[in-house]
């Protein structure tokens, strides 16, 4: 058995059922427009209660994620709800800016922190830098190679949560600018519009290479990598999906569940509920992970084997050794096109051969695949978490009814009315029993100490089982109840502010301002050198701007350089702070308030509030190698130039660059 806990992820009570009753420690789940799912309609404050309380019957803890950037004006409120949402029982909170976190550490250090994937947390110095501010757990970025997750846990005592399972976005977390800069729809703010899930055309110069999903990735999926998390010291498995169906929560938390418990596991199960073909991920460096699809493709079940085309209707003929059911939907591929059908009308003709009679069109020897097998969802959305109780009944004529329930080392007493001796029609066990079951949360197990012929009426025992339950739920759930209060808090305006500043990409640039940024394709100290000496030589201020992603040997070099030329830095991520050097807060770092800029109490560059000089970013960061993947290149001959370029459907270019360290961080800039 793994020791490790399962997270799943909530959109809706529904989905809180099937991750409950499917194996779940614990839970995560937002509300309002402060999570970074503020795109489904999930929980309100005043739903709130109610499913952290649900949760809490069956032992499962609730993590708020309140996991966005937060503006001046919405900093008194987020820490608010923060107050009401602890105060409601929720166990912890997910968050990625840095000044709310600052906020609740300082007044309510009582508060679990769980520092967000969005914090870009990818290696032992970033997680040290925000240790600091309270932060329990860290949910590492999905880019975090085993290696680093060995380090962070060899040499702090964080708890790490991982993503095992769901989407994997092809950006490095919390550095995704695209939808914020072509949308005004910030990934950082819960609002991506998914723009990498549309078709893109790559070319080398104005050559074509390749053309498809090619910023759409598979999704994760770590079941057969559970033996090298563990070791690594993973303490959490995340799921990703709160937008996803309640069927997809209950798949992915049951197969996880199963492989933890040493118990049969099914990925058909899991790839049914939803996938994009599966990869896992960057566990071992820079792996293939983008997928031919940017949407669910199922399973696959056969193929077409002919098609008919009638005056009205049409019929397709499959050849599958699967069970085909009614209502179940599939999808039909055949070369890049793409054909979704549900089958309400599907017969089985003769062995192993279907017939679906629809308006579609579709190419006889396309694959199908199913997407949604209705039977098997409807079973498992059948399911119900009960909570056992052991209930011990005493009923003596005269005497008050009484339920004697044991809660784990608790015993409760609860009173009902005095019973009646029974003239004719006596209470029997069975009525009891039967009146108990009618619970959706808790199933009852009555014995009974002493049931004398005694009489008490339908409402009077329905009264009587209200109350025991209603017992066995504050017992459950108020222990988890607080009373913090809330306080007003003061932004200080003040921010320092970077500005006259140019950045060059080579020593051969333009030199045109008071303070110039070098950010190199490649970090060594010859050019570095060279850089400060022409920086001197023109009388203005030399900064080195470092990499958002760095893993342990290109930190070691880079602090090297650092010590070695006492270089100022733009930081672009937490790692960059450890440095012993003056320096500037990057737009990297995605300071959005006051709060956050004077925690720092440095200059800063902003990548999309305005609070301070706001420098646009690249729109994404690649850990992935684009070359590899449409070019079938390798290191050991790598083609890479300044000519490659991404062409999107609205004829927007974004040019691919590169960082070259110990491995290559591509990104898409203008």
């Amino acid at each position: 058995m793994y020791n490790m806990k399962i997270l799943s992820p909530v959109g809706n009570f529904d989905s809180l059922k099937m991750a409950i009753v499917n194996g779940a420690n614990e839970v995560y789940l937002g509300i309002n427009d402060f999570n970074a799912r503020n795109n489904i309609d999930g929980f309100t404050l005043s739903t709130l209660k109610d499913a952290v309380d649900y949760a809490h019957i069956f032992d499962v803890k609730v993590l708020l994620a309140i996991n966005i950037l937060f503006n001046n004006a919405e900093l008194q409120n987020a820490l608010n709800i923060v107050v009401d949402a602890y105060n409601m029982g929720v166990d912890a909170f997910i968050v990625q800016d840095l000044g709310l976190a600052s906020l609740i550490h300082t007044h309510y250090p009582f508060i679990e922190l769980h520092a967000s994937t969005q914090m870009g947390l990818h290696n032992l110095e970033g997680v040290k830098a925000i240790l600091p501010f309270g932060f329990k757990r860290v949910v590492l970025a999905r880019e975090t190679p085993l290696a680093e997750i060995q380090r962070i846990k060899n040499n702090t005592n964080v708890e790490i949560e991982y993503f095992a399972q769901g989407a994997l976005c092809v950006s490095f977390s919390g550095n995704c600018y695209l939808s914020s800069y072509l949308n005004n729809a910030s990934g950082n703010r819960g609002k991506c519009k998914q723009l990498c899930r549309l078709p893109y055309k790559f070319y080398n110069g104005n050559s074509l290479v390749k053309k498809g999903y090619l910023l759409s990735a598979k999704d994760f999926n770590m079941l057969n990598k559970l033996n090298l998390l563990k070791n690594a010291g993973v303490d959490v498995l995340k799921i990703e999906g709160r937008a996803r169906r309640p069927y997809y929560v209950a798949m992915a938390t049951r197969e996880y569940y199963n492989a933890l418990n040493n118990k049969k596991v099914s990925l058909n199960n899991i790839s049914l509920a939803f996938n994009r073909d599966y990869t896992p991920g960057y566990l071992n460096g820079n792996n293939n992970i983008i997928s031919a699809y940017n949407n669910h493709i199922g399973i696959y079940v056969g193929k077409v084997l002919h098609f008919n085309k009638g005056k009205k209707f049409n019929e397709i003929y499959i050849l599958s050794n699967n069970k085909l059911s009614s209502k179940s939907t599939f999808k039909f591929l055949h070369g890049d096109k793409q054909i979704t059908l549900t089958a309400y009308d599907i017969v089985k003709t003769a062995k192993d051969i279907y017939k679906i009679t629809t308006t579609q069109v579709v190419q006889e020897n396309s694959t199908v695949h199913l997407i949604t097998d209705a039977v098997h969802e409807a079973q498992v959305l059948s399911q119900t978490p009960k909570l056992k109780v052991n209930i011990k009944i005493t009923a003596k004529i005269n005497n008050p009814i009484v339920a004697t329930i044991t809660l784990n080392k608790t015993k409760l007493k609860v009173l009902g009315d005095i019973c009646a001796p029974a003239n004719n029609q006596p209470v029997l066990q069975n009525d009891i029993i039967t009146n108990f079951s009618k619970s959706d949360i808790f199933k009852s197990i009555i014995k009974f100490d002493i049931l004398e012929n005694i009489f008490l009426t339908k409402q009077q025992l329905n009264n009587f089982r209200r109350k025991v339950f209603n017992n066995i739920y504050s017992n459950l759930t108020e222990k988890y109840y607080k009373n913090a209060k809330k306080i007003t808090i003061n932004i200080n305006k003040a921010v320092k502010k970077f500005d006259n500043f140019a950045i060059i990409n080579h020593l051969t640039d333009n030199i045109s301002a008071t303070n110039i940024i070098y950010s190199p394709q490649e970090y060594n100290l010859q050019d570095i050198t060279k850089f400060i000496n022409l920086c001197n030589k023109h009388n203005v201020n030399p900064y080195l701007d470092t990499p958002n992603f760095a893993l342990k040997e290109d930190i070691d070099l880079l602090s090297d350089i650092i010590n070695k030329t006492k270089i100022p830095i733009i930081a672009n991520n937490y790692y960059a702070l450890t440095f012993d050097t003056n320096i500037i807060i990057g737009a990297g770092l995605n300071v959005y308030n006051n709060i956050s800029a004077n925690i720092f109490n440095r200059p800063i560059i902003t990548a999309e509030s305005d609070i301070s000089t706001r420098l646009n970013f690249a729109y994404m960061t690649l850990r992935h190698c684009p070359l590899k993947e449409h070019l079938s290149a390798d290191c050991s001959n790598c083609p890479y130039h300044n000519n490659f370029t991404y062409k999107m459907q609205s004829g927007k270019t974004l040019k691919l660059s590169r960082k070259k360290l110990s491995s290559c961080t591509f990104y898409l800039t203008d």
